[in-house]
């Protein structure tokens, strides 16, 4: 599965704010490359839809962009990323982030994180005690918290939501 869950989503018949580039439910997405070839992504499980995100960047970017995607996931603080990123100071790190990202390291992964969570609870009926562990919380009770300080309701509520 492919799967990429980054800030801001919304629906795709609103596209009001051009800077928004994130879209829920897709069934299917074909990347076009500028080298002629494409990739067509779709998910293992047909039950299951994608979130894709846009970022648009600058070539001479590119690679920082690119690194920071692949290793935001595995990174476990600010600090490692930076190093994953092949940055010496957090600090610098930091300063190149909220440039191409316009936003903190910290707020970004949050972000992406409270979509995950909305993502999973919406769109499939997994157990909590399987988010938890796909995303990375220790136990159910801790995704509970997450849930109810960050998106303001427990995970039941956020789940029927959408129903």
């Amino acid at each position: 599965m492919t799967r990429t869950i980054f800030p801001e989503p919304y629906d795709v018949p609103i596209q009001e704010d051009p800077e928004n580039n994130f879209y829920n439910g897709v069934a299917q997405c074909v990347l076009h490359f500028s080298n002629g070839k494409y990739k067509v992504i779709t998910n293992e499980n047909p039950n299951d839809l994608l979130a894709v995100n846009v970022v648009s960047y600058n070539k001479t970017e590119q690679g920082f962009v690119e690194l920071v995607l692949k290793h935001y996931k595995e990174a476990t603080s600010l600090d490692d990323l930076a190093i994953r990123c092949d940055y010496k100071s957090t600090k610098t790190f930091t300063r190149h982030f909220k440039q191409k990202f316009n936003t903190t390291p910290k707020q970004w992964q949050l972000s992406i994180r409270k979509n995950e969570v909305i993502d999973y609870l919406e769109n499939t009926d997994y157990p909590l005690k399987k988010i938890a562990s796909l995303l990375g919380f220790s136990n159910v009770s801790h995704l509970r918290d997450f849930c109810l300080k960050k998106i303001g309701l427990p995970p039941e509520k956020i789940r029927k939501l959408d129903k």
